[in-house]
């Protein structure tokens, strides 16, 4: 399939790159990679996001544009990556909707099957990883821009190498990226190694405000927008946060519930290994990996949100 979606690609005249609201590293790793890949062989690609990516992620690259439900692309094709449903595109699915050909590229465990071609691997660390194996299909020559965003994606969705979704392909593909010249250092030392003085205020903080469920393993942190206010930050500068409350010895499970708009929160679910939280996730309308998911609540937030809680500490081992 990966074949298919490289010779697609090629034929192609001008690649919209779409991807997730709120892209993390993997999803902004993996655009990128494909962008400078496409641009190598002399196609014209845009990135379309819905809003600016988190300053840290610069070093990646400026070159994308801002979408709304009124934009317009004269693309060709369209490959939406490390996203496996329309509803999570946001206000860029209008956009990605209108353009002839679509192509999908994911690694999630939940999701649904759409575009032209469709290809999905939830074995894969991070969608980064895939997309290592797609630019080597698209050129011979990759640049090394594109190594240092699939670098990028598959770091940063593994816990710089650390969660149980790491494989040995995972370390093999790793290797080969690093052989290219890439200067690694550059890159941890930018997004796990520079931090604020107002952020490191902040997680002192933060970590007062967990709550212990089901004798001290389940841990639950509600941070709202007005809470980070206080420190000057925003929630694309504290990306790591669903794994404040999971650090706590002790915690099997954690929850993080964070403001989406007025009438809803959004909740990150992390595990360390013991149940599946995607499924958790799916109950509630939402999706994700086994030790990383996420949804978000409306309506009676205090209630369903006690459900979840209720949801995860029932699905906990004896």
């Amino acid at each position: 399939m990966l074949k298919k979606i490289a010779k697609r690609l090629k034929k192609a005249a001008h690649i919209a790159i779409f991807t997730h609201q709120n892209p993390d590293g993997d999803a902004l790793g993996s655009s990128f990679a494909v962008k400078y890949a496409l641009e190598a062989i002399g196609k014209k690609a845009t990135i379309y996001l819905e809003k600016p990516m988190p300053e840290k992620f610069n070093f990646l690259g400026t070159d994308y544009r801002i979408a709304d439900e009124n934009t317009q692309s004269d693309a060709d094709c369209a490959i939406v990556l490390d996203c496996g449903e329309y509803s999570r595109l946001g206000a860029t699915s209008e956009t990605c909707k209108k353009i002839p050909c679509l192509l999908c590229i994911d690694h999630h465990k939940t999701g649904d099957t759409f575009g032209e071609l469709y290809y999905n691997e939830p074995d894969s660390a991070a969608t980064a990883q895939i997309v290592y194996q797609l630019v080597n299909l698209i050129t011979k020559d990759v640049p090394q821009k594109a190594y240092e965003a699939i670098y990028t994606g598959m770091s940063t969705d593994t816990g710089h190498f650390k969660f149980s979704n790491v494989s040995p392909k995972t370390f093999k593909i790793a290797a080969e990226v690093l052989a290219s010249g890439i200067n690694h250092r550059k890159i941890t030392t930018i997004i796990y190694d520079t931090v604020k003085r107002e952020k490191m205020m902040f997680l002192g903080a933060a970590t007062e405000r967990v709550e212990l469920y089901c004798n001290g393993r389940v841990a639950v942190l509600d941070c709202p927008g007005e809470f980070l206010a206080q420190f000057g930050l925003t929630y694309d500068d504290v990306d790591e946060l669903p794994n404040i409350p999971l650090n706590l010895e002790g915690v099997e499970a954690s929850i993080l519930v964070k403001d989406r708009d007025e009438n809803s929160k959004r909740v990150s679910l992390r595990t360390k290994d013991v149940i599946d939280v995607s499924e958790v996730a799916s109950a509630f309308g939402g999706g994700g990996h086994k030790s990383a998911a996420a949804c978000v609540l409306s309506g009676n937030i205090e209630e369903n949100l006690k459900k979840l809680i209720d949801t995860v500490i029932d699905k906990l081992p004896c």
